[in-house]
């Protein structure tokens, strides 16, 4: 019985992770493929991103304002970090007609907070984490794999290039450290806002 469900959840978060990676795919291949036209994808990622935020306060969903919190925190502080390595001049946007920050750019970060938030959610539910330790292990999995992943794509898309060293199909190794960084220091203030608020949630504040 319990190889049985051993296959069962280790199939369950095949299929999870899977899926992840198709949404993320699709992301990465649509901004990539317009990201010309960074006007549209900005209105696009906006929408989908109110979208999603409707549908969580409409089905009174217990983690609504944690997704709207986080989303806020997410774009403004991503904004923040472009704003910087645009200035300084370690990456570099591309097809702009003249300007260095693309009209998406907001809207992406936000939108990286719900779907990493999302995906450690139903992994911690998956697998049936409860150990603090085990969920960061798999926090910062996820906050390495998946951020990379989607960068690779866009950057191989032309998108925007890294003006840093030591790259991995052009994501330098310094970018993917400031990615772990950048995601885990968001779940560390969602945690301190999440106690503060008293917002029970499995990912950032469980009961």
């Amino acid at each position: 019985m319990k190889t049985v469900l051993n296959r069962s959840t280790k199939t369950d978060t095949g299929f999870l992770v899977a899926k992840n990676v198709l949404k993320l795919s699709i992301a990465g291949f649509f901004i990539g493929g317009f990201h010309a036209q960074d006007a549209w994808v900005g209105l696009i990622l906006m929408l989908y991103l109110a979208y999603s935020l409707v549908r969580k306060f409409k089905n009174k969903a217990e983690d609504r304002y944690v997704y709207l919190t986080g989303s806020i925190l997410g774009g403004f502080l991503g904004v923040c970090c472009e704003a910087w390595g645009i200035y300084y001049g370690h990456w570099e946007y591309h097809d702009l007609e003249g300007r260095t920050f693309p009209y998406w750019l907001p809207f992406a970060w936000a939108l990286a907070f719900t779907f990493v938030y999302q995906l450690e959610k139903d992994l911690f539910a998956s697998l049936g984490m409860e150990r603090t330790r085990d969920k960061v292990i798999r926090t910062l999995m996820v906050a390495l794999i998946f951020p990379t992943y989607g960068e690779i794509i866009t950057i191989q898309m032309g998108v925007w290039t890294y003006a840093w060293p030591y790259q991995f199909f052009g994501v330098p190794l310094l970018a993917i450290f400031l990615l772990v960084v950048f995601h885990t220091g968001v779940n560390y203030l969602m945690v301190q806002i999440c106690r503060h608020m008293g917002w029970r949630n499995e990912v950032f504040f469980p009961a």
